[in-house]
């Protein structure tokens, strides 16, 4: 009798001792209720463990616990199965460990203080006491455990990958552990034999796994280092079309300019001699070219987005740009179907596309530039995405470039501009931890005059990439480059 209750002391220790280790490995906070039924389970099990040897053979109770308590725990703290799996038995461990380490100590001392042989004698009721002291000792090495300040916010690596796999190999290293001291003790000498079994099994699942992972992990990074040089070919070889486009657009742009400015030159040659009739067949031509160019402008065909709300946007304001004669381009780069699901919020993203297009559009419109163009790059740049804006109109003055981010800046109040725009702007970059950058080129008109870039790199800048960085005076909060 006072064996069965020694055994069951031992065994509530060990019991109590892993639930307590596992709840403060996850940082799981239970319930009067829940913490009530674990030291039920608890107790359950320490009275079949106790009892195992007096009714029945049953060599493997020890791992039948673990295997039994790992189901229990699951459905008590509604845990991922592999986060329970690997903090039970990770925690089942750790509480053999402590057991022994405290065995160690209350043994030492009741050697030295109840027998001289050394031999302990489980029919003396004074073990039932020397057991119940080191179930306490054990369960205060598992609360200063965690007073330990590393361990003082749990366990986080378990939440890890490859946890599950260090808690088998580590609980299968455990059970041969105490197999070696059980074959140290006759008692229980018998299952050592099945209990090292179990426990080379247990560690071999956790070898198992970790192999077999190992080998998907090299598997997949080789397939998506495979698709990334793919990707990353035609990427490159995209761009070099596009480059080569955007050369072949430029020259074209130059040479319709050149001749609109030479019928433009007629006209007015016309004029000052005094031939009307010569004028006024001038100017029906050129009208018939601008006509000619405004109707193929409006009959492009915008590269889809597929995102039915963002090609309605861009869309409409090929229309608009059409009708006031001014040429727009769109390039595409990347999947945007991604970059609203994962970069921006859609919302935001169409308010930066209305808010830079109209701006684009008023500068235009308010400079005397013959090269009326507007265009933009929305999507993967080469590491990051980006929403860019190109325009040819009107430059922003270096006032409006220093005052930019403090408050509602606009460079065209004449025309109704709120500088809501660019507040808004300024809004949405830092809720991205997005950056703007502002290009501005030498007045030109062959070429763009300025570009404004929201660049999602995580960095959160305001850069001005300036012809004239003298005309800046330093400040923190933005940085100017030249070129």
């Amino acid at each position: 009798m006072i064996a069965f209750i020694v055994y069951a002391i031992q065994w509530t220790g060990i019991m109590l001792a892993a639930f307590y280790i596992y709840a403060k490995a996850i940082r799981y906070t239970a319930t009067k209720s829940r913490n009530l039924i674990a030291v039920g389970w608890c107790l359950l099990w320490a009275v079949f463990y106790a009892a195992a040897p007096l009714v029945t053979q049953l060599p493997l109770t020890v791992p039948l616990a673990c295997l039994a308590s790992v189901i229990f725990t699951f459905f008590l703290t509604r845990e991922k199965i592999e986060t329970v799996v690997s903090a039970y038995l990770l925690s089942y461990g750790i509480s053999f460990v402590l057991n022994y380490v405290a065995g160690f100590v209350i043994g030492g001392i009741s050697m030295l203080l109840l027998s001289k042989t050394g031999t302990l004698d489980y029919n003396q009721p004074i073990y039932i006491l020397l057991y119940f002291i080191t179930a306490a000792l054990q369960l205060l090495f598992a609360f200063l455990l965690f007073r330990i300040r590393r361990f003082r916010k749990g366990f986080p690596f378990i939440f890890k990958r490859f946890a599950v796999v260090a808690a088998l190999v580590f609980a299968g290293a455990i059970m041969v552990s105490v197999t070696w001291i059980g074959m140290l003790d006759k008692s229980e000498g018998a299952y050592a034999g099945y209990f090292f079994v179990a426990g080379i099994l247990v560690a071999g699942t956790g070898i198992y796994i970790l192999v077999r992972r190992l080998m998907m992990t090299y598997q997949r990074r080789r397939a998506q280092q495979n698709a990334a040089d793919y990707y990353e070919k035609r990427w490159r070889e995209e761009q070099e079309k596009i480059k080569d486009l955007e050369t072949l657009v430029k020259d074209q742009s130059a040479i319709l300019h050149n001749f609109a400015d030479r019928i433009e030159a007629m006209g007015n040659r016309a004029l000052a001699l005094g031939d009307a009739a010569l004028g006024e067949d001038v100017q029906k031509l050129k009208k018939d070219f601008q006509d000619k160019m405004a109707s193929r402008k409006g009959k492009q065909l915008l590269p889809p987005t597929n995102n039915k709300a963002i090609d309605t946007l861009f869309e409409h304001f090929a229309k608009q740009f059409a009708d006031e004669q001014i040429d727009f381009s769109l390039m595409i780069n990347g999947s945007i179907v991604y970059m609203v699901e994962h970069v921006i919020d859609q919302g935001e993203l169409e308010t930066l596309i209305v808010n830079h297009l109209k701006d684009a559009q008023i500068a235009v419109n308010a400079g005397d530039n013959p090269f009326r163009r507007i265009a933009v790059t929305l999507g993967l740049t080469e590491k990051e995405y980006a929403f860019t804006v190109y325009d040819s109109g009107i430059p922003f003055t270096v006032d409006t470039l220093l005052r930019l981010g403090t408050g509602r800046v606009t460079t065209h109040a004449d025309t109704g501009g709120s500088g809501i725009g660019f507040e808004t702007t300024f809004e949405i970059i830092r809720g991205c931890n997005a950056s703007l950058i502002i290009t501005e080129q030498k007045p030109s008109k062959m070429d763009y005059t300025k570009s404004v870039s929201i660049r999602f790199d995580g960095k959160n800048q305001y850069i001005i990439e300036t012809y004239r960085p003298d005309e800046f005076p330093a400040d923190e909060k933005y940085r100017i480059v030249g070129h």
